[in-house]
């Protein structure tokens, strides 16, 4: 088919704020830090850090934790991308000198892939900006090894959960063995050894089985060459089409009484709703015509001849017709 259309195939694809970004990578980078956060017991403070940050302007305040959520949309998630940072840093901070160097890169991880994402959504690029892109996405794929056992797949996981097993089994060997010749504190130095290695083994295996390996990670690569082509991406994402869909047919139907002929009633729910709408532009219209008259008539000198006064038939039409636009020019002229 493609070959009678004049056009590249790869090109026909564009980069999609929502579903690439907001519910795609934003919605992995949460389960990473949520991760991330759970095996350096800082899930508590991260949760408690989360649910205090305050309303501000359009920002709605979270009455639930990122657990406690079956599914986050892409508002949540653009709103969400707005404060991340700031609770991911103060969630971090402390904790002992060995761990300095792990927060740090999760917290600069957490930074440039936002930053891309804050530069994905301006309305104008230029090669600066660009710039500045290709440089967040190029630490980006520096820093993500941090969050690498946050990416374990479900064989993975089933894999270290029976090496889990197996060693624990091989501790309980090893306790029976020696339970005649441990000491109490002896004992106790033993069991955190194989607390650590069983730790130590599970995660190794985890980051044996896991990768980055998808494709809207891959995707992101290529942003910068499509904005460089065919501009800013924001005309290309879909949440304009999911602002739509929500008034073109969910209105309609909650408006219906959701018998057979409901799709009837959305189209003429739909229907007179643009009515309205064109109503409303077509008196604004006339309103403003009406005041660049009278603004006319005051500024002129006396004496001067005034222009005659204007009828319905000599009036100039308005740029905004709907239905019934003449009779309304009539009221407004009298």
């Amino acid at each position: 088919m493609f070959r009678h259309i004049p056009c590249i195939v790869i090109d026909l694809p564009k980069p999609d704020l929502l579903h690439t970004m907001q519910i795609a990578m934003l919605d992995h980078l949460q389960k990473w830090i949520f991760h991330f956060m759970r095996t350096h017991e800082r899930l508590d403070k991260y949760n408690a850090i989360c649910l205090s940050v305050p309303a501000y302007h359009d920002l709605t305040p979270k009455t639930k934790s990122y657990e406690e959520v079956s599914q986050w949309n892409g508002k949540e998630m653009k709103e969400m991308s707005r404060y991340l940072l700031g609770v991911v840093t103060q969630s971090l901070r402390g904790g002992s000198p060995a761990q300095h160097p792990i927060f740090n890169r999760a917290i600069e991880c957490t930074r440039v892939l936002l930053e891309f994402y804050m530069y994905a959504q301006y309305k104008s690029h230029d090669d600066a900006i660009l710039s500045y892109m290709e440089d967040a996405l190029c630490c980006f794929h520096t820093f993500k090894d941090v969050f690498l056992l946050g990416r374990a797949s479900k064989k993975a996981k089933a894999k270290a959960i029976a090496l889990r097993t197996e060693l624990v089994k091989k501790r309980k060997v090893d306790e029976e063995t020696n339970a005649e010749t441990w000491t109490p504190s002896k004992k106790q130095r033993e069991m955190n050894a194989w607390r650590d290695y069983i730790s130590h083994e599970i995660d190794v295996s985890k980051e044996l089985d896991a990768d980055f390996n998808f494709p809207k990670i891959h995707l992101m690569s290529h942003w910068v060459e499509q904005i460089r082509r065919y501009r800013a991406l924001q005309q290309y994402s879909a949440e304009r089409h999911e602002q739509v869909h929500t008034t073109n047919l969910k209105d309609g139907w909650n408006a219906s009484n959701h018998n057979l002929y409901y799709l009837l009633q959305v189209i003429t729910f739909q229907r007179r709703f643009l009515c309205i709408e064109i109503r409303e532009l077509n008196l604004q219209a006339l309103a403003q015509r009406r005041e660049n008259s009278a603004a006319t008539c005051k500024v002129l000198h006396s004496g001067a001849e005034l222009p005659a006064p204007l009828s319905s038939q000599s009036y100039v039409k308005p740029e905004f017709m709907g239905p019934q636009t003449a009779m309304m020019e009539s009221i407004l002229t009298q």
